[in-house]
């Protein structure tokens, strides 16, 4: 009996999977491009980001306002003795007053600056989660089509094991081989029965990791993938420090540096007292006053207690820990970059040498034990170490293969610029 499993045409794989999975539900096929499209849509995490947007472009909007006008109305030298000899508007003094307030030293430039750099912050911080959940969803997306393809292996390592044990009950019957012989055959497709059961069990686990991450938790029992592995990486060309500085990541970094500094610029305006300028209008009796009139005049505070030192050196501090965690964040970049573009390479080398060397020997070196048992050449034992080689060999490529893809959607994250 010779186990010789093929990679199969990608219909029959998931067809074959689709009949494998509980239920009478159909398989529902999604290719990567449709699963990011997917999150891009209904992820939590970006949904959020969209949120802190929204909300800093609100910021945006109420820190380039001025303070608004105060109107104030009031009556004094009230003579409540009087009401009854004198009409209303004759037993007050009534004072109507609309009083301004005017900043000085820049307060509102440095607000409205501080508030648009925390606006690109926020839509540099979307880009970054998008970045970060694109490389989160390509990863759950080829950890199911590795899923996928052991469990259409085990299943037909399973299902092979279960002919030749039938086969093989004849052979004993007929006197061509002994009881023990069988007996390694049934134990042989137990295991194989136990893997596959296995292998389906991880397969429902990556249809959920990836339906949490798509929004689709209630068809995760149908998802499976539609494509390829992929071919190519991308390119590793460019300067890491030319990329890292595109990178959503740094430049979110970069414009809280900015927003920090206009923060600064605001803590030292407030040592520039504001001015309130007033006008008025007064209604008084010819008892109590001169008629009516009116008047102005300003008010601005003096600052003999507070003169604001430690707001400036709060906003100096938060200064330079923003830059410290700009340079910290644009570091981390330029790694990342870095040690994607070598476990790429790596990924790719290890999976090319699988496909190229390691599983056609495998399958040769399989073939010929076969061979070799049916002439009586070698054991059965020989024949199913052969066997289990070949199993071995073959789930090592599909893991060689997921995570060549999984170095590629990592490198592609890590390249990643702009703010979607």
């Amino acid at each position: 009996m010779t186990l010789r499993p093929h990679k199969p045409p990608l219909p029959v794989l998931i067809g074959t999977l689709a009949l494998l999975l509980a239920g009478p539900a159909r398989a529902e096929a999604i290719s990567l491009a449709a699963a990011l499209a997917a999150a891009d849509d209904a992820n939590i995490d970006l949904n959020s980001a969209r949120n802190a947007v929204k909300t800093a472009a609100a910021g945006l909007r109420s820190a380039d306002t001025a303070p608004n006008p105060q109107f104030s109305l009031n009556a004094t030298q009230i003579q409540p003795g009087r009401l009854s000899t004198l009409g209303a508007g004759d037993v007050a003094d009534t004072v109507a007053r609309i009083d301004l307030p005017l900043e000085r030293g820049g307060k509102r430039s440095a607000r409205v600056a501080a508030a648009r750099a925390d606006l690109a912050a926020a839509g540099a911080d979307r880009g970054d989660v998008t970045r970060q959940v694109h490389a989160a969803v390509a990863d759950a997306w080829f950890n199911l089509m590795a899923s996928e393809r052991r469990a259409a292996l085990y299943a037909r390592i399973a299902d092979s094991w279960q002919t030749g044990v039938g086969l093989a009950r004849k052979q004993r019957d007929a006197g061509a081989i002994s009881g023990g012989d069988l007996a390694r055959q049934q134990v042989e497709a137990l295991r194989a029965a136990t893997a596959r059961s296995q292998a389906l069990s991880d397969l429902r686990e990556a249809q959920l990791q990836l339906a949490a991450l798509i929004g689709q938790e209630a068809a995760a029992p149908t998802l499976a993938t539609l494509g390829d592995w992929p071919t190519a990486s991308p390119s590793a060309d460019d300067d890491p420090d030319a990329v890292a500085d595109g990178r959503p990541d740094v430049r979110a970094a970069l414009a809280r540096v900015e927003a920090a500094r206009r923060q600064l610029d605001g803590a030292h305006a407030l040592k520039h007292p504001d001015i309130t300028a007033g006008v008025q209008y007064q209604h008084a009796p010819g008892l109590l006053g001169v008629g009516d009139s009116v008047g102005f005049g300003l008010a601005v505070q003096l600052p003999v207690r507070n003169r604001y030192n430690g707001e400036v050196d709060a906003a100096g501090v938060a200064l330079a820990e923003a830059e410290a965690q700009a340079a910290k964040a644009r570091a981390l970049a330029v790694a990342d970059i870095i040690t994607a573009r070598r476990a790429a390479a790596e990924a790719g080398a290890r999976r090319q040498s699988v496909d190229a060397e390691l599983l056609p020997a495998a399958r040769k070196a399989a073939d010929t034990a076969e061979f070799a048992y049916k002439s009586g050449a070698i054991a059965l034992l020989d024949l199913l170490d052969a066997r289990r080689t070949l199993q071995s060999v073959e789930l090592a490529a599909i893991d060689a293969h997921a995570d060549e893809a999984r170095a590629i959607a990592r490198l592609t994250a890590a390249q990643t610029t702009g703010d979607e």
